[in-house]
């Protein structure tokens, strides 16, 4: 635990201070945590699977080159990175099966795709408020689980994918995130997006739903170490294991959030 809060203490204000720059700090920031998650991936799979490492690793690289073009029409990215994959394994035949194109474009999209989001948030109006109702949607949420489910956890969540999770967990995770959500807004907009006040009810309402979707983000992720039998995806973060063991919740909030934002706007001004 302690070299968790540690780990936490050094993170956090470096977070902050990525998020307030934007971009292009951002951007560079968001490559780089997700080139190191798909390495984390292709390693967790390496045993089993043999993913197409070079076709990840520069799909991941054309994408954010190419991120305000493709970012608005991802058909372009999907039917490219398909194409490349499918081509790669008959010139490799019989080295790679259609097993190994459908892991390697998943492992592209999965890491590549939803941490895209972050920055399509960010670039957003008010898109620093917004990015970090993802954090507490995704980290606020699975704090409150944690200590909800030492101090109250009886009943199993999910016992086959994550021994530890309890209802009684998922349930505070819920309400937790939902009361940070209502402080941070709260305190946020008396600085400034005092409009966003007038809108409380419906950005709570986002944090609760994307705490929901949070917990499905870990638990899927669970399912994929399963799988592959592997405990965590890394170990660069000391306390927490690798980069997709501490982001695969926020994987899964990032696009909810994009999505409500989006809808916001039209609403919001």
């Amino acid at each position: 635990m302690l070299t968790r809060i540690i780990t936490g203490v050094i993170g956090v204000p470096l977070m902050i201070l990525i998020v307030t720059l934007g971009s292009p700090t951002l951007d560079y920031a968001v490559i780089i945590v997700s080139c190191l998650g798909l390495y984390e991936l292709f390693h967790t799979m390496k045993n089993i699977y043999k993913p197409m490492k070079y076709i990840g690793y520069g799909s991941l690289l054309f994408y954010f080159a190419f991120f305000k073009t493709i970012h608005a029409d991802y058909s372009i990215y999907l039917a490219l990175l398909i194409v490349v994959a499918l081509i790669y394994m008959v010139i490799k035949h019989p080295k790679y099966s259609i097993t190994d194109v459908a892991l390697t474009i998943f492992s592209s999209l999965y890491v590549g795709l939803l941490f895209g989001f972050i920055i399509l948030t960010r670039n957003t109006q008010y898109g620093a408020f917004w990015v970090w109702l993802i954090v507490i949607s995704s980290w606020g949420s699975d704090t409150f689980a944690y200590f909800s489910g030492i101090l109250l956890g009886k009943h199993k969540l999910a016992p086959n994918l994550s021994p530890k999770k309890t209802i009684e967990g998922s349930i505070g995770g819920f309400i937790g995130a939902g009361l940070l959500g209502y402080i941070y807004t709260m305190i946020y907009t008396y600085y400034t997006y005092e409009v966003l006040r007038e809108h409380i009810f419906t950005v709570v309402t986002t944090v609760m739903i994307a705490s929901v979707i949070s917990q499905f983000g870990d638990l899927a992720a669970s399912a994929i170490k399963r799988f592959f039998n592997q405990k965590d995806f890394g170990y660069i973060l000391p306390g927490h294991g690798g980069i997709l063991d501490r982001f695969d919740s926020l994987l899964l909030v990032a696009p909810v959030i994009y999505a409500a934002v989006t809808l916001a706007e039209n609403i919001i001004r």
